[in-house]
């Protein structure tokens, strides 16, 4: 299969592939997956854009990487199970309307490995961070990290993520006139850490839900990279389930 140059990025469109080929059980977990030159062949691409989509996949946690050896579909963890649930955007984003934005800061010049292969870009990327404390009642209830290309962070205001009940996302999208197209997240358990512990009211090794969010542009484009870690006793997830009516 062969990429074709277009609005979406060839190493995005590789990475796209591979995930698929991974999901759907081509290849099962601990398989080592076709060399980075094999991969050049087969896509037509070059090695840069191969690595590109290798870390991109690596960071959501699908494959590994040994040095020397190759790059393997990642072994589920022992007693863990990743499930994928599908639904509405709008019903996702509404929960927000109960959090109130604490604004901390809003730096330009950001670095972080794990957001820029979200956000398909190389590892030393200059990002645009956003870190804000959300409160329930008055309580600090999530601590957000969140990031964005620079292209997009560049016209970004501090304003923008001080509305209560606006999502962050809602208010790029009016910034930039955009509109999001879909959202992935991943929740999982952490620990505050000790930034997180000192605005949350906790310690740093402390139980915290963590949820790792990507918003995507119709084209493929990730738009922002969020890390948000909430209070254990001060919010939960809740997803309801209803019959289908055809049944």
């Amino acid at each position: 299969m062969l990429l074709q140059a277009g609005p979406l990025p060839l190493y995005h469109q590789l990475e796209q592939d591979l995930r698929a080929r991974v999901n759907g059980s081509e290849f099962q977990p601990g398989d080592l997956l076709p060399s980075e030159e094999r991969i050049c062949e087969q896509y037509g691409v070059s090695r840069i854009t191969v690595r590109r989509a290798l870390d991109a996949l690596i960071a959501q946690g699908l494959i590994v990487k040994r040095r020397g050896v190759g790059s393997f579909v990642a072994e589920a963890r022992v007693g863990a199970r990743s499930i994928r649930l599908k639904g509405s955007l709008d019903e996702f984003l509404s929960g927000a309307g109960v959090m109130e934005p604490d604004h901390l800061s809003l730096t330009r010049d950001a670095r972080n490995p794990t957001a820029a292969a979200i956000l398909n870009l190389p590892d030393d990327a200059q990002l645009t961070c956003v870190k804000l404390l959300s409160r329930i009642g008055g309580e600090p209830a999530a601590y957000l990290e969140i990031y964005f290309p620079n292209e997009v962070g560049r016209q970004l205001e501090e304003t923008d993520f001080q509305t209560a009940g606006v999502p962050i996302i809602r208010a790029v999208e009016r910034r930039l006139n955009v509109r999001v197209s879909r959202a992935e997240q991943k929740i999982e358990s952490g620990v505050a850490g000790e930034v997180a512990a000192a605005h949350l009211e906790l310690q740093p090794s402390d139980p915290v839900l963590l949820v790792t969010r990507a918003y995507f542009l119709p084209n493929g484009q990730v738009i922002e990279a969020a890390f948000v870690r909430y209070h254990p006793s001060r919010y939960s997830y809740v997803i309801e389930f209803n019959a289908d009516s055809r049944a």
